[in-house]
């Protein structure tokens, strides 16, 4: 196996990688910075020897977002062009899976007995609703009053324009066909 060495890179010397196939919304963005600030840069980013990046793009957006001048990377040197290519797709579909509920549960409520935030590490109201329907307390602390609007655009470019708009700034929205 490869020994790899985590170096400090600055944050403007990193290269977006243009065709990186995953989607990165600001909301996604704000989260990964907010876990940056309460946790630290624990997870580095990879990158080539040309300082384009592999993997880690939310991070990297994340770290501009903070002003962060330098920032852990990973130069994964000995990846081919092709190797390169499918671990970029690989290093987010790999990472996909199910949680263990009750297990998540128990963690979460852990760490809500101990009055953590846990919208700091990525769960929106809806889901931690879903997950403790029956305390009604906490049912009450962490749901807002839900507004809805209707909004008629002239075509269907509009509304995926639109819709993409606000869910890129957190908005929890759908799109209905009339």
């Amino acid at each position: 196996m490869k020994h790899v060495k985590i170096e400090l890179v600055a944050t403007d010397k990193l290269i977006h990688y243009i065709n990186n196939p995953k989607k990165h919304p600001e909301i996604q963005i704000n989260k990964i910075a907010s876990s940056i600030k309460n946790f630290g840069f624990l997870v580095p980013i990879v990158i080539d020897k040309g300082n384009e990046i592999i993997a880690g793009h939310g991070r990297f957006f994340a770290a501009q977002k903070l002003a962060l001048d330098k920032i852990p990377c990973i130069r994964a040197e000995h990846l081919t062009p092709e190797q390169i290519k499918a671990f970029r797709i690989a290093d987010n579909k790999l990472a996909e899976s199910d949680w263990d509920q009750e297990k998540l549960t128990q963690e979460l409520k852990i760490l809500m007995e101990m009055e953590y935030n846990i919208e700091d590490i990525g769960f929106n109201d809806k889901e931690i609703t879903r997950l403790f329907p029956e305390e009604e307390d906490v049912e009450e602390q962490i749901i807002p009053e839900l507004y809805q609007i209707l909004i008629t655009l002239e075509n269907e470019e509009q509304q995926k324009e639109l819709l993409e708009r606000l869910i890129n700034e957190g908005y929890e929205c759908r799109a209905l066909i009339s």
